[in-house]
């Protein structure tokens, strides 16, 4: 096997683990939420399958715009892992206080988190949704990973702002301190 196919399928394995992860752990987290409109979920979820399916397909091959740079299909394969990592420690700090991003709830003993992950950056899950795709379309080797960065980033500003502001209103001048001394998506640097 050489190392191309062996990068895009332990991304693969990554990508499997961390969805399989996200899914079993919905189920606790997911009891304690209010009734929502699922409009704004229905759309929003359908880019993210979509996104998540174009992702798939590159790696088993399939790629537009393709490169071949060793160096750099390696420097994306250590981003899936930096951000794999940091989806992971994060959903776990959060515990019950997770919800799905596009649902924008507070739920009841809802609470801040500001250690762990959280101490560096507010929105460590949409870092890591942003840069665990762009790593994978490297490791696939498409330039395509330009348009998924960007899109994706256009995308998790607006979640970002919407979920800061039912943040400030819920927790107050807690959250607007604790916005003052983290990074937003990526810790150290953005």
């Amino acid at each position: 096997m050489n190392i191309d196919l062996t990068l895009r399928v332990a991304t693969l394995v990554l990508l499997i683990i961390w969805r399989l992860y996200w899914y079993l752990t919905a189920k606790k987290a997911m009891l304690n939420k209010p009734k929502i409109d699922f409009t704004k979920r229905t759309a929003e979820s359908m880019w993210v399958t979509l996104l998540g399916a174009y992702v798939v397909v590159n790696l088993f091959g399939y790629v537009l715009f393709p490169f071949n740079n060793f160096l750099f299909v390696t420097i994306g394969f250590i981003l899936v892992i930096l951000s794999f990592s940091q989806a992971i420690s994060a959903r776990k700090k959060l515990a019950d206080n997770w919800t799905e991003s596009y649902e924008y709830q507070i739920k009841k003993n809802h609470e801040l988190i500001t250690n762990g992950i959280y101490k560096y950056v507010r929105h460590p899950i949409y870092g890591a949704l942003l840069i665990m795709p762009t790593g994978a379309l490297i490791v696939s080797g498409s330039y395509t990973f330009i348009v998924c960065f960007i899109f994706i980033l256009f995308a998790i500003e607006i979640f970002a702002k919407r979920e800061e502001k039912l943040l400030t209103k819920h927790f107050g001048k807690k959250y607007i301190e604790y916005k003052k001394t983290t990074k937003k998506f990526i810790p150290f640097i953005y």
